[in-house]
């Protein structure tokens, strides 16, 4: 089994992943949250099974990554 993790995704605490997932850039897992699938980039999901709650704003999160201000 494997987890793929795009770049810049953010994890509450007490996440846990199951096999076979794939995680898009620039998503958000919220604490708590069991991800049993994939997660589309720049989604935000959680709950048990995590579901998606809304997208964040691409616009905004390219302009921030243009200008490096992830870590």
């Amino acid at each position: 089994k494997f987890i793929e993790i795009g770049d810049f995704v953010w994890f509450g605490s007490d996440v846990t992943i199951s096999g076979n997932v794939k995680i898009g850039e620039g998503a958000i897992i919220a604490i708590g949250s069991v991800v049993v699938k994939d997660v589309p980039p720049y989604a935000i999901v959680g709950g048990n099974p995590a579901k998606i709650i809304k997208y964040r704003d691409i616009e905004h999160f390219n302009k921030l990554k243009e200008k490096k201000k992830f870590h």
